[in-house]
């Protein structure tokens, strides 16, 4: 019953983690997944997953119960619960042998062959190279042919729906101004297909989806997964407005795109999206950390935000860091070596 996700009917945790940027330390909580409530504020207790004192500077992607970390150039699968650790053997890309620290990793799952899988790619502007490695057996990494003549350069973290990851790109092998697009890749056939983002879609004084601006770095907006569709969410701006956008339908190219506004409460400050929940809530992150640390909901419906306060987490230790909340199912499974 604990490992049959299918049939269980507790709703998931939420994972928080937090990345110390100068000191490479990971911080990992499970706290419960704030339900809905009238209550505009209220705290929420949380349990510390970081007992095997973690070093690593990037988290990837959850997948039923278990994590993917990167410390340099290791890539680790953790299970926090079971604290069952597996490091996977070093990346070896054509022109560099030794592992690529720009490599980009996305963490998902087969439920057809119960199959965990990880997904490299050489993020180098000039190169497309994809490898993959099946968690838990045989673990070498090979070759993911990318069938269709496409390389591309990685924008966005990876989102797991259904079988399928998916990541913000741009072309790398084309001119055109609008170059954006969304790639998904098939855990089980490890094939990768390519959702081109439409022109008229584009923000205004926008060239491309995910560049805020062509000398910065990384993207304001965040995949999300919106009732069972794959969303498109930027950054709140300082006046508290922000932008969805909806995949309606991939192959015939239709978007939709809605403008939602935060309480005037919530103006001037800067949040950062993470990603849809049970609740049918967004949360949001303060781009600048608080003690005690909050996290907020907007409610797209109601057009509503809400708080929530995780009081006791060791703020001041992370000055600096980078945080990521997702879904979280604890799970006593243990991957076969």
């Amino acid at each position: 019953m604990h490992l049959n996700f299918a049939s269980s009917s507790a709703p998931p945790l939420l994972l928080v983690a937090l990345e110390d940027l100068s000191r490479k330390k990971l911080l990992l909580v499970s706290l419960p997944n704030p339900h809905a409530s009238s209550s505009s504020s209220y705290c929420v207790p949380y349990k510390d997953l970081s007992l095997l004192k973690i070093v690593g500077k990037v988290m990837y992607n959850a997948v039923r119960g278990f994590i993917c970390v990167k410390s340099r150039l290791k890539v680790k699968i953790l299970n926090p619960i079971s604290r069952q650790l597996q490091c996977l053997p070093k990346i070896k890309f054509k022109d560099y042998p030794k592992g690529h620290p720009f490599s980009e990793y996305f963490f998902g799952y087969d439920p057809v062959e119960d199959q965990y899988k990880v997904l490299a790619i050489d993020n180098s502007p000039s190169r497309a190279e994809h490898k993959v490695l099946q968690v838990g057996r045989n673990r070498a990494w090979r070759e993911a042919q990318c069938t269709v003549a496409c390389p591309h350069k990685v924008h966005t973290s990876g989102l797991y729906m259904n079988g399928t990851v998916y990541y913000g790109a741009s072309r790398t092998d084309i001119d055109s101004p609008n170059n954006s697009m969304i790639v998904s890749f098939d855990v089980k056939l490890e094939t990768f297909k390519f959702i081109k983002v439409p022109s008229k879609v584009l923000p205004m004084g926008y060239e491309n989806m995910w560049r805020v601006h062509p000398c910065a770095y990384g993207t304001d907006k965040t995949l999300i997964n919106y009732k069972g569709k794959l969303g498109v969410v930027e950054n709140p701006r300082l006046k508290g407005s922000f932008r969805m956008w909806v995949v309606e339908d991939a192959e015939k190219g239709e978007w939709s795109m809605n403008t939602y506004h935060l309480p005037k409460s919530a103006a001037g400050h800067y949040f950062m999206v993470m990603d849809t929940y049970s609740t049918g809530e967004i949360c949001l992150v303060p781009s600048q950390l608080s003690d005690p640390f909050c996290l907020f909901y907007y409610n797209l419906e109601k057009n509503s935000m809400r708080n929530v306060i995780v009081e006791g987490l060791p703020i001041s230790e992370f000055k600096h860091a980078y945080v990521t909340v997702s879904d979280y199912y604890e799970s006593l499974m243990f991957l076969g070596t």
